[in-house]
């Protein structure tokens, strides 16, 4: 039997309880990434843009981008062969009723993964559904995403407004900070001839205490041999 990853369309879900930093690259093929649960960050250059629970990104071939899984998200990666007509500009999306249902059970699949069965009748159905997808610009994002993407630690909400950004984004205002916060760190480390200087700039007390914030939100001692962008 052919391989799943040698499949025209081919469906993997990513269900991480730590922060899990990815790597810019360009891929070979199309990719849809669909957050069922939490949140995660897009990276395009040196930019960062969020997708929180419900929404979908969708990036064409050869685009250079790094997905940042954070703690407690769980996410859908469906890779399209070049072989396949498909979008051809990278954009944000709100997935339809029947996309979100598509990728959902896919998800949560447990039978065979035979092309010629229920499991490739799905993908191809999911295949079916893009074309319906309406790509938005990524800077087009809820009021409360914008919000605090680009505001400081320091930002406040109120009562109704953090019960909002749970439900968003999966975790307090305060976890999604940090993590951001280590995300920018690890990224910046690897160039910086003072450590402890650069935690500091990124909101850390020492850089004794951005390394307590690896082994808190990676489940494990940070190290800097891969770099996030």
């Amino acid at each position: 039997m052919t391989a799943s990853a040698h499949y025209s369309i081919h469906h993997q879900l990513f269900d991480l309880p730590h922060l899990t930093p990815g790597k810019r690259r360009r891929h070979l093929k199309g990719v849809l990434l669909l957050v069922h649960e939490g949140s995660g960050l897009l990276q395009l250059g040196r930019r960062y843009f969020p997708l929180t629970t419900n929404e979908a990104a969708f990036l064409p071939a050869d685009t250079l981008f790094a997905w940042h899984a954070l703690a407690g998200s769980r996410v859908s990666r469906v890779e399209l062969s070049c072989r396949l007509a498909q979008p051809q500009q990278a954009g944000r999306l709100q997935p339809t009723a029947l996309l979100a249902a598509i990728t959902g059970k896919l998800a949560g699949w447990q039978g065979e993964k035979h092309w010629q069965g229920p499991y490739g009748r799905l993908c191809r159905a999911l295949y079916d559904e893009l074309p319906a997808q309406a790509l938005l610009p990524f800077e087009s994002m809820s009021s409360l995403a914008a919000q605090v993407s680009e505001a400081s630690a320091g930002l406040g909400l109120d009562e109704e407004q953090h019960q909002a950004f749970r439900r968003q984004f999966g975790c307090d205002l305060a976890s999604w900070q940090r993590q951001l916060a280590l995300l920018h760190m690890l990224r910046d480390l690897p160039k910086s001839p003072n450590p402890d200087q650069l935690a500091r700039e990124h909101g850390f007390a020492s850089f004794p205490q951005f390394e307590q914030d690896c082994r808190h939100w990676l489940g494990s001692p940070c190290h800097t041999g891969g770099k996030t962008g």
